[in-house]
């Protein structure tokens, strides 16, 4: 459990803490491809299966599946469901969006009918692979400590002429709403030590998404094999708010104060990837690709607004505005993937995907990223995620069925963090080369967050339940 309780980001929820560390590794690092209805719909098992634009994200080899030219555009409506419970409080938020999370062109060329080069492929394709918008409230009575406890235990050696210095964004704004105070003693504050309604609420947007483009080969109707080159961005702004206020009844001079941070993200990266897939029999096939590792350039502005209100009296400090520059290394992947076909009535298809989130690194021409990635190392792990799908005709129509589990970013054996995904689709033909596939998703997920380093005094960790809901259609127009 003490190693849930240290990092603040999972598959499903993502909280800005504004500082590169054990979290923003762990985000970045997650993918959950929302791509075309018919991938969404058999639950993204598309590794072995092809045919399908989101599947070259998977293994590029999919893309020589292809003996024609296919146009592809998605739209999905996203509702994300958070519910959250602190010291025995419980509070929620929604947050709701309309998207295109895919965008495709294949282009299939056919070579011979008798030499064992058969069709050759080229595609592009836009596709997001993980989704940033967020709203969580939290509040609860700590009986223990405050915010402002932290603060103080970092301040120990320091001269007041040195905070600013030294704690320009949180320190030295609490010392300037007089949330701290100096006297012969040393520093103190009216905040009281515990017994304190307490609480964090964070509201984000933002996207990662990967241009892809990939050529793939086939050959013999039985070997398949793809490479990509990728594009990918990243996204990310919004708000987290943490306040205090006190009790009802409490005696103290002490009202209320609030810590807001704002944070502006954007990440430009690249990778490379490449697969087969091999049809070893007319019901048996299987595949495996490789993702080199993803390196991002990020560029971030970052402020904080302190507030307080002592003795009914309110006082503000806005902290200089902060823009810095960092690379960021997503670790590399590895997918295996087994499919079974039941004649011209349907199939069963299998993912596995292997990652290591503590192989992701931080790097900065100014500034010693050495303790943070070894912090990584130590609280990250090796993981591995499963993708199961199905797929049945039946009168003219395709119906999907789909379910995934996607391991802990701690490692194997954890269970925080991790994420349980159930899917299902169809797609009705509209003409003889147009059809409009349809899909919805749920997935859930439970995560602990701490507040803060609260030492000695203890503090609760917030328990966040997440359910995301999915309706995506795609048009795929065949050529």
């Amino acid at each position: 459990m003490k190693r849930f309780l240290i990092i603040t980001t999972t598959l499903l929820i993502q909280m800005a803490t504004f500082a590169q560390g054990v979290d923003e590794a762990s985000l970045f690092s997650q993918t959950y491809y929302q791509g075309t209805a018919k991938s969404l719909g058999m639950g993204n098992a598309m590794g072995a299966v092809g045919g399908d634009i989101t599947s070259v994200c998977i293994n590029p080899a999919g893309m020589g599946i292809y003996r024609s030219s296919e146009l592809t555009l998605s739209c999905n409506l996203l509702d994300n469901q958070m519910s959250s419970s602190y010291y025995g409080h419980n509070a929620s938020g929604n947050k709701f969006r309309f998207s295109i999370p895919n965008l495709g062109f294949v282009y299939s060329k056919e070579r011979s009918n008798y030499k064992a080069l058969r069709y050759t492929q080229f595609g592009v394709g836009l596709t997001r692979t993980n989704d940033f918008n967020l709203h969580t409230d939290a509040m609860g009575i700590n009986p223990s400590s405050s915010m402002i406890d932290n603060y103080l235990s970092h301040m120990y050696g320091y001269r007041v002429e040195e905070l600013q210095k030294a704690f320009p964004y949180d320190i030295y704004p609490a010392w300037c709403t007089y949330l701290i105070d100096l006297d012969n003693d040393g520093y103190n504050s009216p905040v009281p030590q515990g017994n304190i309604w307490q609480g964090q609420d964070c509201d984000f947007k933002g996207r990662s998404e990967v241009w892809t483009f990939a050529g793939s080969a086939n050959f013999f109707d039985k070997l398949f094999i793809g490479i990509s080159i990728d594009l990918a961005h990243n996204k990310r702004f919004g708000t987290k708010v943490f306040k205090e206020s006190r009790v009802e009844g409490t005696e103290t001079s002490f009202n209320q104060w609030s810590f807001t941070e704002d944070l502006s993200s954007t990440g430009w990266g690249g990778n490379a990837k490449v697969g087969f897939i091999y049809h070893a029999t007319p019901w048996f096939r299987f595949g495996a690709a490789f993702h080199s590792p993803t390196i991002y350039a990020f560029s971030e502005t970052w402020q904080t607004k302190t507030e307080s209100e002592i003795n009914y009296t309110n006082f503000t400090h806005i902290s200089p505005e902060s823009h810095y520059e960092y690379t960021f290394i997503q670790p590399l992947k590895c997918v295996g993937s087994l499919a079974f076909v039941v004649g011209q009535q349907g199939m069963v298809s299998l993912d596995v995907e292997y990652t290591n989130y503590g192989s992701a690194r931080f790097n900065a021409s100014d500034f010693d990223y050495d303790p943070t990635n070894e912090s990584i190392k130590e609280n990250l792990g090796h993981t591995a995620n499963f993708r199961l799908g199905t797929e049945w005709y039946a009168g003219g129509t395709y119906l999907r069925f789909g379910t995934a589990y996607y391991g802990s970013p701690f490692g194997f054996g954890q269970t925080g963090g991790s994420v349980k995904k159930a899917s299902c689709g169809v797609s009705v033909p509209v003409s003889n080369r147009t059809s409009l596939d349809f899909a919805y998703e749920l997935s859930h997920g439970k995560t602990f967050t701490t507040l803060y380093d609260a030492g000695d005094l203890g503090i609760e960790s917030i328990t966040h339940s997440q359910y995301r809901h999915i309706l995506l259609t795609t048009l795929k127009m065949r050529f």
